[in-house]
Parts: C-alpha cells; sequence; structure tokens
C-alpha cells in the first residue's frame, strides 16, 4: 500500500464527515484575507480581435472609396442644375428673406416669443437644404423641382399668415391704446 491509499484509511472517519471541522470558515477567510488582491484578467479571444480589425478594415475602406470617388468628381458633381431652377431659387430666396425681415421688425410684447418665431422659421431652412442636396444629385428630376417650389410657395404663405396676425395684433393694442388715452 502506498502511503496516500494509507494516510486516506487512517484519517476515514475524518474525510467522510459532512461538515468541516470548527473554524474552519475563520481560518478560511483570514486566509483569504493574507492573500494580495488581485484583478480579474481580462482575456482577449483572437477570434474577436480578428473580427474587430476585420470591421474596422471595411468602414475605413469604404470611407476611403467614397472621399476619392468624390474628390475625382462623381456622377454627381458632373450634372449641373438648371438655370432655371437656379433663378427660381433665387426669386424665392428674396421672398422669404424679405418677409423674415419683416417679422423680424414687428415690436412684440414678449421677446421669447419672437426669438421662438424666428427660431421655426430658421429651422425650416434644413428642408430646404436637404432639397438642395437632392436637387444637385438628381437636377433634372422634376419631382424635386416642384418639391423644392412647392416648399418655397408653403413657406411664403405661412409668412404672410403670420405678418397678417402681427399685424391685426398690432392694430388692436393700437385702437386699445387710444381708447384708454380718450
Amino acid at each position: 500500500m502506498s502511503n496516500i491509499e494509507k494516510q486516506i484509511k487512517e484519517q476515514r472517519l475524518l474525510l467522510d464527515s459532512d461538515s468541516p471541522r470548527e473554524g474552519h470558515e475563520e481560518r478560511f477567510l483570514q486566509k483569504l484575507e493574507r492573500l494580495p488582491q488581485r484583478r480579474p484578467v481580462r482575456r482577449i479571444r483572437f477570434r474577436h480581435a480578428i473580427q474587430v480589425a476585420a470591421s474596422v478594415a471595411i468602414i475605413l475602406t469604404s470611407a476611403i472609396v467614397l472621399v476619392r470617388q468624390d474628390k475625382s468628381g462623381s456622377k454627381v458633381a458632373n450634372q449641373d442644375i438648371p438655370e432655371a431652377v437656379m433663378e427660381a431659387d433665387f426669386y424665392y430666396t428674396s421672398q422669404v428673406d424679405a418677409r423674415y425681415n419683416e417679422i423680424q421688425d414687428f415690436e412684440f410684447t414678449d421677446a421669447e416669443e419672437k426669438t421662438v418665431l424666428l427660431k421655426e422659421l430658421k429651422d425650416l431652412e434644413n428642408y430646404h437644404q436637404q432639397l438642395m442636396k437632392d436637387l444637385e444629385a438628381n437636377p433634372d428630376d422634376d419631382r424635386v423641382v416642384n418639391a423644392l417650389i412647392r416648399h418655397y410657395q408653403l413657406k411664403l404663405e405661412v409668412m404672410d399668415q403670420i405678418i397678417t396676425q402681427l399685424n391685426q395684433v398690432k392694430s388692436e393694442m393700437s385702437e386699445d391704446y387710444e381708447k384708454e388715452s380718450i
């Protein structure tokens, strides 16, 4: 018999018991406290690293291809916007600017209301800019031209309504002021 088998047979009663000896937990905790604190080891798997590297490479490659294509003169850059559309854009832009300046010159009782209104009118420019990008991409597409013109018409109608309402409020206020002064 080997030494290990001999020790197991001699201490069989101790080994067969279900519960550890008294004070086991305290001794175990003391030993744990004496051990140096270790941070968990983070392992990066090779396959995961390869997948990340491949994704980054694909994104960078597609970005480089797109930038080179635009610099070399892509299909979009070769097409010009028709002159009639540019004239219409200039006309409507000047009309919108005139109405915007007219609204800006009104005297508001609340400055916050004025800033909110002017900000909302400026926010309509985002849609106009998107339409202009679409027009640059497809200058011969009548749908984009019609959408651009319709956008200007609606914007002018809204601005005219705002001006009309502001004039009504102004006249009502002046009538009230005249009644109070008499």
